[in-house]
């Protein structure tokens, strides 16, 4: 019931999310398309993981501490818990933006709600934070009550970054539910031309398959990012990776893992044969 009452009051912010998240965009990915690198750090790339929802648990926690500490009458280690909160905020936000510049449609919009929201809690959690340290004496009453205020734009932006997880899918793997199969399946093509990213059916999977020279490679064609095609992307390094034409990972053709995010799960990978002149895969990782 009460998403049935949220969704269209979520979707009447397209009005000014959706502006706003067409600014957003481009300057983060002008701050960040220079470093392909840090964003590989930032998206979790290395690590086989999304660093961004790792992160906010730091913020979260230490600002429902500090609310605790603020109603128990503790000011001094409320102050200390809501630092620590200010600087796990940035950290998490470093990673969000890394991983926001991709997003489209509904997620991008959802996701320029939860970042409104996140700012807006920051900018109460400075203001609750200078009030205490006695940065602006005038405002010295309100340190409690922005910081109880900032806590609830908090939680409102959690509830949105799980509305781009669990509802659009933003960060997931693509392939989560797809199951291995032991079987080897022929493909619905006989030949595969030379360096040319090719789109084929094995059974019920799509796959991307690759010659170079008498060796044939063979990943899922969906990309584990964001569902886009493989088959519609290049080949790069010396053919020895294919990179994804909407958003830009690589994966090693090899065994499918990532070689360059923002992908952070790699491809299903499929051995390839030739069996009573067909061309026949199998999943192996």
């Amino acid at each position: 019931m009460f998403r049935r009452w949220l969704q269209p009051l979520l979707n009447a912010q397209a009005v000014w999310a959706d502006p706003l998240g067409d600014v957003f965009q481009r300057i983060f990915r002008t701050v960040y398309s220079p470093f392909p690198g840090l964003r590989d750090l930032l998206h979790g790339t290395w690590l086989g993981h999304p660093v961004h929802p790792m992160i906010t648990d730091v913020p979260i926690g230490a600002l429902i501490i500090a609310t605790v500490l603020d109603l128990a009458g503790q000011p001094i280690a409320a102050t200390w818990a809501i630092g620590v909160g200010l600087l796990g905020m940035l950290a998490a936000a470093l990673a969000g933006y890394a991983d926001y510049i991709d997003l489209e449609g509904a997620g991008k919009r959802v996701g320029s709600l939860h970042s409104t929201s996140m700012l807006v809690a920051l900018v109460l959690y400075v203001v609750s934070i200078g009030a205490r340290l006695g940065w602006w004496p005038l405002f010295a009453g309100g340190a409690e009550w922005t910081a109880g205020l900032g806590l609830l734009f908090v939680v409102v932006g959690g509830y949105l970054g799980g509305e781009l997880v669990f509802d659009l899918g933003s960060q997931v793997d693509r392939h989560a539910w797809r199951g291995g199969g032991t079987k080897w399946q022929a493909l619905d093509i006989d030949s595969v031309p030379e360096a040319k990213p090719t789109k084929a059916k094995a059974g019920a999977q799509t796959l991307v398959v690759v010659r170079r020279g008498e060796q044939i490679f063979a990943l899922h064609d969906t990309c584990a990012h964001q569902g886009c095609s493989l088959s519609d992307g290049k080949l790069v390094d010396d053919g020895k990776r294919i990179e994804c034409s909407c958003h830009g990972s690589r994966f090693e053709l090899a065994d499918g893992s990532v070689n360059r995010g923002p992908a952070v799960y790699p491809q299903p990978h499929y051995a390839v044969r030739r069996a009573e002149g067909k061309i026949e895969v199998k999943r192996t990782s």
